[in-house]
């Protein structure tokens, strides 16, 4: 369920990130509150595995949890989404994984008019931004930390 922007500046912890990665969300959408309306978190997206129609229904919300793919943060403005892949060091693999998220959120939310992608991070991986640029992908890095 989106969270309006207002909500931006949330105090527990965010799903499915390590803590340092939740500081740089926490970071990133600290400063992003003005640019979108609403935020989801933890976003599954795709079909996962398949299981019989038969089975109960514990087990298939149980295969769906384990087998969809997860965006970290998708926010919203208008009909429009936006990924944002969390990572601490942004490397290759998150790039893949932007890719793949927004075709199976364009595939899942068809009233989406644009999915745009982000990749946020406190640092990037050698090689890698100008694979990121050729693609128009942002890179936004935020040099937090979790201690005090």
């Amino acid at each position: 369920m989106p969270i309006p922007a207002s909500t931006f500046n949330i105090q527990a912890q965010l799903p499915a990130l390590t803590p340092l990665e939740d500081a740089i969300a926490k970071a990133w959408l600290l400063k992003h509150q003005d640019d979108y309306d609403s935020a989801e978190f933890n976003v599954r997206v795709g079909s996962g595995v398949q299981i019989p129609d038969s089975s109960p229904d514990y087990m298939r919300l149980y295969a769906r949890a384990a087998t969809t793919k997860r965006c970290d943060i998708v926010v919203h403005k208008g009909t429009e989404a936006t990924i944002v892949e969390v990572k601490i060091r942004i490397g290759g693999s998150a790039l893949g994984q932007l890719l793949l998220y927004k075709k199976l959120l364009a595939k899942d939310h068809p009233e989406y008019t644009a999915v745009h992608l982000i990749a946020a991070g406190q640092t990037i991986e050698p090689d890698v931004q100008e694979a990121y640029d050729e693609l128009g992908i942002p890179v936004e890095l935020f040099p937090v930390s979790t201690t005090s």
